[in-house]
């Protein structure tokens, strides 16, 4: 009864939304899953979502996969030692299945938002290597058996690779990042995550993601880790590549290189957090002080009241150059998954930069489609 009723109120926002419209699962349906997030209750800025409601029409009406935003990540799902929290999770997981959508967990392992009681001991200090690949195999046991057989894929290890630019583009390397897991455990924390999170669901299918992949030393080092993961038998089954993408760069020539390369190494590819800024690129900025931040936003911060439409007619050449390649290589990509579902609630308004007005996806803030929608919808009628 209570997933009827569920039912009733997507639908009643869905018709008069979408009526007589081709939707994005539906024009890609020959080619690639299409994908969307689950923002949940609380934002990455710690406001309160207002509009789920509406996220959850959107949704299931467009999309045939779904990623959680946060509620999955360690620190959301594990705040304390043994105590986790499913409940948010819990409920994505039954609106994905009265839905039809496939679910991609998100993240099991990562250097970011995993609390810090993983990585010290009962004085505070630095936890033992023994007891922190056994924190590490409980969480992951604890977190993907629960949800074993009803989870298609899982993003296993998050962001675990670096490169060195201190010698310019010409000299970049490629390493493990410095984490505390690997600076604790050694590389080897990676294979212990995989074949701990398989023997918890052996139908899962494991994945690695990163963004900037479209840097080629980046691109190599992942390829080649992911080649020697695979020679020891190790269960992994595809590469995410995250696309945060802007107006002007990457190039597509380096996009294209990334698809290019994963099918040649006979990876399948996943993109998994697709959304195309109309802003200036403001990461060198991250670090700025409050100060510098309000001088900063006025020059990186042009379209507090709307975009002109010329902007918006540049994001759909850009989304429509994107999913031609995108198109080509279709064989090899299984997923393409944007990081959210309308304007209004994007991470791209709070990082690096706390208070922009960003337009990076294709439904607006007035969650009405935007020509970057037509112009991938376009693209395949």
């Amino acid at each position: 009864m209570k997933l009827m009723t569920n039912a009733i109120v997507i639908c009643s926002f869905i018709l008069p939304f979408f009526v007589n419209a081709e939707t994005l699962k539906e024009a890609y349906k020959d080619h690639f899953l299409m994908g969307t997030i689950w923002h949940g209750y609380k934002l990455g800025n710690d406001s309160r979502n207002r509009y789920i409601v509406k996220e959850k029409g959107i949704t299931a009406a467009e999309f045939n996969a779904v990623t959680p935003e946060n509620c999955m990540k360690p620190m959301f799902i594990q705040p304390e030692e043994g105590v986790f929290t499913f409940a948010e999770s819990d409920e994505m997981i039954e609106f994905a299945e009265a839905n039809n959508l496939v679910v991609v967990g998100h993240t099991l392992v990562w250097k970011n938002q995993t609390p810090a009681w993983f990585f010290l001991d009962d004085k505070g200090g630095q936890v033992s290597r023994e007891v922190l690949i056994e924190r590490l195999k409980m969480h992951i046991r604890t977190v993907v058996s629960r949800y074993r057989g009803r989870i298609d894929y899982w993003d296993v290890v998050n962001e675990a690779v670096a490169v060195d630019r201190s010698e310019g583009k010409r000299n970049q390397t490629a390493s493990y990042k410095s984490t505390p897991w690997l600076e604790i455990i050694g590389p080897e924390y990676i294979e212990i995550a995989y074949r701990t999170a398989h023997e918890a669901d052996p139908s899962a299918k494991l994945l690695y993601n990163d963004y900037n992949l479209d840097t080629e030393v980046k691109l190599d080092f992942s390829l080649a880790l992911i080649a020697d993961l695979k020679s020891r038998g190790v269960p992994i089954a595809g590469l995410g590549y995250q696309g945060h993408l802007f107006l002007k760069e990457p190039s597509l020539t380096a996009i294209e290189r990334v698809l290019r390369k994963t099918k040649q190494a006979d990876v399948p590819l996943h993109i998994t957090e697709l959304d195309v800024s109309v802003l200036p690129n403001a990461w060198e900025h991250r670090s700025a002080s409050v100060e510098e931040r309000f001088k900063l936003d006025k020059k990186l911060n042009p379209y507090p009241d709307g975009v002109p439409q010329k902007i918006l007619a540049e994001q759909a050449k850009r989304y429509s150059d994107v999913f031609s390649l995108l198109l080509q290589y279709s064989d090899n990509i299984e997923r393409v998954t944007f990081w959210g579902v309308w304007d209004g609630n994007s991470w791209r308004d709070y990082r690096p930069m706390l208070g922009r007005t960003d337009y990076p996806l294709l439904i607006d803030r007035k969650f009405e489609k935007k020509p970057a929608y037509d112009a991938v919808i376009n693209l395949v009628k």
